[in-house]
């Protein structure tokens, strides 16, 4: 679409659907009011102005620099674009597009690919339908892109500013603090996050402290929160980039320097683990869902002459159980009894799946249906943030979280197995072949067949399997 179709779109006859794109940075939107509801109201005063063109959608990106190109909905815009979706996108300002060069150079190739014109409303100048046009809006990304640089280092001399002063320079504050003044002042929990401290190193157990924080406090974390959020944070001294003083301190500097000497020493304990679990990604509870995990089990036994020594034999348990006791499949199942178990059984299991296979064809699972209802959800949400019934925090959390959800949903997923394969698998003496591999290459061989074997609760010592095939 030319530059003389968009100035006389209301003398056409065709019909242009009209794209909005909305993007705004937290610090843009308090210096200078482009709020997210200022940019739409300008998209849609220009449509209303034109009597040819139809809204097609709303695209927006909050809290998103103008220099990265992987913003979702922008994402989005394109693959719409690309679809055949969209004739104009349009803008309040050049640097709501982009303000990389190199970003703009690249989708403005692929836009003029799929006869994608593009117009930023407030600044009507530019224009990417003719090669002056075009030219004019290179150099001007270049000053764009220049500014937006040394918007950055302006931006990060104002933080170094405020932090030097006390004052806090974003909204996430450590448990035991709350904002005052722009300052960290002490609350009720900060007695809490010392008693955390005191247990984690009077225990050398981060997942003991799990279950302690649990237990006394309700405090329901993880091993990978715990460490930075809690245990490894500095600001719980006092101290933030520098400032020896930046706040109230929580924990004294001997405490604190002996958990992060513990914590060291526990990370490098851990890293020297050199054993190849043969089961090692492959093995589930099937009580919690969640994946058991490689430990080892010490054997205390007795030579015939008397002294004692000790075996150590590779072995799983439930993740959940074994750090957070949140689910009741204790105990340790060794690896050589998974091992012998899938050795004597396997055969048996794999003839059962080829006949239920067989019988059942080749089931096809269709997620369109699923899918359709979390993009249903999706629109419903930004209209619902559009019309100020929701805030732009609750908005924001909650588009992050049906996005994944989105992101693992594939439109047809077809449960296909090379059932030949299999076939050619039972074929062979697979047994004594085995004994010679190591246990790389036997890890190897039951990824090459399974993709999960599900564990239930132990029962008499025994366990039962579910074995899931490729």
């Amino acid at each position: 679409m030319g530059n003389e179709q968009i100035q006389s779109i209301n003398d056409c006859a065709s019909i242009i659907r009209v794209a909005i794109y909305i993007r705004v940075s937290s610090d843009e939107q308090a210096k200078f009011g482009d709020s997210i509801r200022d940019q739409k109201e300008s998209g849609l005063s220009y449509i209303a102005s034109h009597k040819n063109t139809v809204l097609q959608d709303v695209y927006i990106d909050d809290g998103i620099s103008g220099q990265k190109l992987e913003r979702g909905d922008f994402k989005k815009l394109l693959d719409n674009a690309a679809a055949g979706l969209i004739d104009l996108i349009i803008f309040t300002k050049l640097d709501r597009w982009f303000r990389s060069l190199r970003h703009y150079l690249n989708t403005q190739a692929t836009l003029e690919s799929h006869n994608v014109s593009w117009l930023a409303v407030d600044q009507p100048y530019f224009d990417t339908s003719t090669p002056y046009g075009r030219a004019f809006v290179a150099q001007s990304m270049t000053w764009a892109e220049l500014e937006a640089q040394n918007d950055g280092i302006r931006i990060k001399d104002v933080f170094k500013n405020k932090i030097s002063h006390g004052e806090v320079v974003s909204g996430k504050v450590p448990r035991g603090y709350k904002i005052v003044d722009k300052h960290l002042v002490l609350t009720d929990e900060a007695p809490i996050i010392l008693d955390i401290f005191n247990y984690a190193w009077s225990s050398q157990s981060l997942s003991k402290t799990i279950r302690y924080m649990e237990k006394e406090y309700n405090i329901v974390m993880n091993i990978n929160n715990l460490r930075p959020s809690i245990l490894q944070n500095v600001k719980y001294t006092g101290r933030f980039r520098g400032n020896e003083n930046f706040c109230p301190r929580i924990i004294p500097d001997d405490l604190f320097n002996n958990v992060q000497s513990w914590l060291i020493r526990n990370q490098n304990v851990k890293s020297s683990q050199k054993y190849n679990y043969i089961f090692s990604g492959l093995l589930f509870c099937d009580e919690c869902g969640y994946h058991m995990s490689g430990c080892h089990i010490n054997v205390l036994a007795k030579r015939t002459s008397g002294k004692e020594y000790r075996y150590k034999y590779p072995a799983y348990e439930c993740k959940q159980y074994r750090s957070y006791r949140r689910c009741d499949n204790g105990g340790e199942i060794r690896e050589i009894t998974i091992e012998n178990y899938l050795l004597e059984h396997i055969v048996e299991y794999m003839n059962d799946y080829i006949t239920s296979y067989e019988s059942n064809q080749n089931p096809i699972t269709n997620n369109k249906v699923k899918k359709n209802a979390v993009l249903k959800k999706l629109d419903k949400l930004k209209s619902l943030y559009l019309n100020d019934i929701i805030p732009l925090e609750e908005y924001k959390a909650d588009r992050e979280q049906l996005t994944k959800q989105l992101d693992v949903i594939q439109d047809v997923v077809e449960e296909s197995v090379d059932i030949s394969r299999l076939r050619d698998f039972l074929s062979y003496d697979f047994k004594e072949i085995y004994q010679t591999f190591d246990n790389p290459e036997r890890r190897l061989f039951w990824r090459s067949i399974i993709k999960e074997i599900r564990l239930t609760k132990s029962s008499n010592r025994h366990r039962e399997y579910k074995i899931i095939f490729l």
